[in-house]
């Protein structure tokens, strides 16, 4: 759990107010203490109200065999459900909302798939990641449609000006799984750049784990992966600078869809930036951005499909100081989508376009702070949708901060919900949230502490109604049905002395449909996390543990998960100024548990990696 607490910024903080430090190419290096995700542009953390937290560069490094989603369960609030192993469908659960209800985005940008909902987290090479961070609670205030639940935006690595710097990992484990990263970065003469590299196979496990199942196949079920990203920056003159970033990642993963078949999907990610900085005036600087993502999944297998979506964005946000510890940012967006799936007629709509006007405003008045955000959006699918968010801090002390909280959220309907024949139905309506919620944080010295409650009631959710309600359908079809009520309570412990860092997360939580009282599916009602790390000896050793109670697998909770606890061990060690040994033990107790009915998770896994680092 990352902790905001009261102080006021460094001047190094304070200038970077002004700047989205997702596309500065050094800022997030030069002040690890700044994140953006809050209120679309930096912060020092010491301002942020949210419920932020930030995956650095150190422990993405230390990931080991695993892929973006295992680092975000680690995370206080976030749960996933994989159907098998760790490039196949993963749902991501932040605070009980369901994974289409989270937006994801990449230096700023939205992706995701416009006909199913969700992104392909695991697809995002972690070798190509600066860090990540994680916004809960509704967001569409900020960042428009599907951010019900949270939002996770992913920046890519940064150079910082310099010599060239040549990085490279090279590592090998259980089921013969290698993974390999080479980059460079550096910068002189107002330019700046880092270009990464992955490489990655593993033979992986069967998938499905119930050998009754019609679709069990004794075959291992590998994945290959490969990926790049480019990001480069010119300064032309002070408070001025043009900046462009690219990633791709390509991965291909087997799993089990019939007892004899070689089933397998391609997926493929990328995402492009292109941006202006410009300082206009002392109080006024404007950023203009014109970005593209995709987001492709293609399945080879006796029933293959195809489905692929492509944003095109364009923005242009000024941030302006209104007087001192006053900022107002206002932005003026355009989102182009374009889908294409086998399963559409010819007569689907493929595109739609979303205008939106967004405002934030952030006041600090001595132990008061405040921040407020209002956006509209109009769509030429489902219409015009206003959201708003308004949070009030107060320190009470040097140490103790307490805020409430009030925002709205809404998630889009997707292509299949909308159009797919047979299921789709174009009068649904966007799903709507109300969210409250209440924090009291801490910090003194090494010691931090952190309590959250919350309650978040989403109308018209999206559901499968079977047997449909409108007359023509066979079977199911898409319907605004159903609410939900999410809510519970976070608590977060952390502590660290001179070699010794240990850190508590706790949640209780009931995300619960509002008509029948059942837990939503394949979500916890308790989540326990633990970590322990120990320099000793040149060495620097850590434990995880994991616990999660029972969940259901369905909506009418007949079918029940059990509950489960892992430990993973960690250990890294100098051999020199430039080279550092890094091992990772996932699972020591090889524990046989589900995330999903009949589909099988990693037992005991080892990973040991040469990271070469000047």
């Amino acid at each position: 759990m990352v902790l905001m607490f009261p102080g006021q910024p460094s001047r190094l903080a304070a200038l970077c107010l002004s700047a989205w430090c997702a596309s500065s190419l050094s800022l997030a290096q030069s002040l690890p203490e700044i994140t953006v995700t809050g209120a679309r542009s930096a912060q020092a953390r010491a301002e942020t109200l949210a419920d932020i937290t930030v995956i650095d560069r150190d422990t993405l490094s230390r990931a080991g065999q695993d892929a973006l989603p295992q680092l975000l369960a680690r995370e206080h609030g976030v749960e996933i459900a994989g159907n098998g192993g760790i490039h196949n469908s993963t749902g991501v659960f932040i605070r009980g909302a369901n994974s289409n209800q989270t937006l994801v985005l990449i230096d700023g940008q939205r992706i995701g798939s416009a006909t199913s909902g969700g992104a392909s987290l695991d697809a995002i090479p972690l070798g190509s990641i600066e860090r990540v961070e994680i916004l809960r609670g509704p967001a569409s205030s900020l960042y428009g449609a599907d951010a019900i639940g949270g939002v996770i935006n992913v920046v890519t690595r940064q150079g910082e000006a310099g010599p060239a710097r040549l990085t490279a990992t090279i590592g090998a484990g259980s089921d013969e799984t290698v993974r390999t990263q080479l980059g460079v970065s550096g910068g002189q003469e107002g330019w700046q750049y880092a270009f990464s590299g992955n490489y990655g196979r593993s033979r992986g496990f069967s998938v499905i784990a119930n050998r009754g199942s019609s679709q069990f196949n004794p075959d291992r079920d590998g994945y290959a992966e490969r990926g790049a990203s480019a990001r480069v920056g010119y300064q032309w003159q002070p408070g001025q600078s043009l900046q462009a970033s690219y990633l791709s990642s390509r991965v291909n993963s087997e799993y089990d869809g019939s007892k004899t078949g070689y089933d397998r999907t391609r997926q493929r990610v990328s995402a492009l930036n292109l941006a202006s900085l410009n300082q206009l005036t002392p109080w006024w600087h404007s950023r203009v951005r014109v970005g593209e993502t995709l987001d492709d999944s293609t399945t080879y297998s006796l029933y293959p499909s195809q489905i692929r979506t492509q944003q095109r964005q364009y923005s242009w946000q000024n941030d302006l100081t209104l007087a001192a510890q006053q900022q107002l940012s206002v932005a003026l967006e355009r989102l182009e989508e374009t889908v294409s799936s086998s399963g559409f007629s010819g007569q689907a709509p493929t595109e739609r376009n979303t205008d939106s006007l967004t405002a934030v405003y952030r006041g600090q008045f001595a132990a008061h702070h405040l921040q407020a955000n209002l956006r509209h959006d109009h769509s030429s699918a489902y219409g015009d949708k206003t959201t708003g968010g308004l949070t009030y801090g107060y320190d009470l002390n040097p140490h103790w901060r307490a805020s409430l909280s009030a925002s709205t959220g809404f998630r889009a309907p997707t292509f299949n919900e909308l159009y797919y024949p047979g299921y789709g139905q174009t009068q649904i309506r966007p799903e709507t949230s109300r969210n409250l919620e209440a924090s009291l944080r801490y910090q003194e010295g090494g010691s931090q502490a952190g309590l959250t409650v919350y309650r978040n009631r989403v109308h018209d959710l999206i559901v499968s109604q079977n047997p449909c309600s409108t007359p023509g359908y066979r079977y199911s079809c898409a319907n605004n049905v159903s609410r939900a009520v999410l809510e519970g309570v976070s608590l977060g412990l952390g502590q660290q002395w001179a070699d010794t860092r240990v850190r508590a997360d706790l949640d209780w939580q009931n995300p619960h449909d509002a008509n029948t009282g059942k837990r939503l599916a394949r979500r916890a009602s308790r989540l326990a996390k633990f970590s322990v790390s120990q320099q000793w000896a040149g060495w620097d050793l850590g434990a995880e543990w994991q616990l999660s109670n029972r969940r259901y697998d369905n909506v009418t909770n007949t079918n029940p998960l059990g509950g489960y606890g892992l430990v993973n061990l960690t250990a890294s060690h100098a051999l020199n100024r430039d080279w550092q040994l890094q091992a990772r033990w996932n699972n020591i107790g090889n524990k046989q548990y589900e995330q999903a009915k009949d589909y099988a998770t990693a037992g005991s896994s080892v990973f040991v990696s040469l990271v070469y680092q000047p």
